[in-house]
């Protein structure tokens, strides 16, 4: 009778995580806590820096505010008093704005950010799920496991669980891929429309849509309808930020604020750090691994390959190559067969994740 009840129990829960969304739950809570129980380890093991601005100071007794380090603090800070500074507006609106929202609720803007950026994991890992699961035609709950963890534990991934626009980004832009995929032009326009208000990369989110439908033979005038709804995320804010501060560029030229557009691509890739060289290798093999297998993947990959090219730096690198998101898609693709490789693979992005996100919240890294 004890052992029927338990087949029968392993049955009812084998069913249950075959659910999509349960299994992005599931995912999203092992990730975050992990993410977690190492920030509060390392505060107490690696002394915090010392350096301003690189650490959020703005709930002294909050016990996860090493989860909001570098630009974290900047996010909360718009949504608390919105753009209060020209040096602002080179981030995005839409993020700050849901965390305004959900801090009219809930009294810590911390917990707010943090709350905004988990429930969008949750989200991105269940589009993503379903991404895997269409392209691959894979039914196995062990295979799209597999192929998940590839994402979540892509190094740089550690931002997912920090009050960050990653989280939210990766949401909207899976389910605009997903949902290109499946031909669902106007969903994917919506989406997309919400990534490009999120995130500058945005933009090449709206080109990879139009790929993606192009290539699957949607009618030009639905690709064209697609591209403009998922346009109008990024001319709304260069819409506000004319009126606010008569230039609707101004987040490009405040860029060199930050470093950008100063120097040529070649100087900086003579100097370009071991990490930044770790995540920009992975992308170059991205564009041509999926040039012959999918021509939309390999196009999207090229796009960040543009971001030092034209910016004349490599700074927050890692973050945009973690929104490549063929790279994780190639690993799986070509490891699948190959347990031995995917297990090296895996190992490596689980140290390099620990590390950078012991790193992080001391505020040494962030990105």
């Amino acid at each position: 009778m004890i052992s029927n009840l338990f087949f029968t129990l392993k049955q009812s829960i084998n069913r249950l995580i075959k659910e999509d969304f349960v299994l992005a739950i599931t995912l999203a809570f092992i990730i975050i806590i992990i993410g977690v129980l190492i920030g509060y380890e390392n505060t107490r093991v690696m002394p915090i820096t010392k350096i301003i601005g690189n650490t959020y100071t703005g709930e002294p007794h909050n016990y996860l505010k090493y989860l909001s380090n570098w630009d974290g603090p900047i996010y909360l800070t718009i949504a608390k008093n919105g753009y209060d500074h020209l040096y602002l507006v080179n981030f995005f609106p839409f993020y700050p704005l849901v965390v305004s929202l959900v801090h009219k609720i809930i009294n810590s803007l911390l917990d707010s950010g943090l709350l905004v950026a988990w429930l969008s994991l949750i989200g991105a890992i269940y589009f993503y799920i379903k991404i895997v699961k269409d392209y691959f035609k894979i039914k196995s709950t062990e295979d799209i496991i597999k192929a998940t963890l590839l994402f979540i534990l892509f190094p740089s991934a550690i931002f997912f669980v920090a009050t960050f626009t990653e989280s939210l980004f990766a949401l909207v832009s899976l389910g605009a891929i997903y949902y290109a995929m499946k031909n669902n032009y106007k969903l994917a326009g919506l989406l997309t429309m919400i990534a490009t208000a999120t995130r500058v990369n945005g933009v090449f989110i709206v080109i990879f849509i139009g790929l993606i439908l192009y290539f699957n033979k949607q009618k030009i005038k639905d690709v064209i309808l697609s591209m403009t709804i998922g346009s109008l995320g990024i001319i709304s804010y260069m819409s506000a930020l004319l009126i606010r501060f008569h230039n609707p560029i101004e987040f490009i030229k405040t860029q060199q604020n930050h470093g950008w557009l100063q120097h040529s691509f070649l100087n900086n890739l003579v100097h370009i750090s071991t990490l930044n060289l770790l995540f920009l290798l992975p992308v170059i093999v991205s564009i041509v691994y999926w040039w012959k297998k999918d021509k939309s993947f390999s196009i999207y990959s090229f796009l960040y390959l543009l971001i030092p090219i034209i910016g004349g730096q490599f700074g927050g690198f890692a973050r945009y190559a973690l929104m490549v998101f063929p790279v994780p898609l190639m690993l799986y693709d070509y490891t699948k067969d190959k347990q031995i490789a995917y297990n090296i693979i895996l190992i490596a992005f689980s140290m390099g994740w620990t590390y950078l996100m012991i790193q992080y919240v001391g505020g040494y890294i962030g990105g």
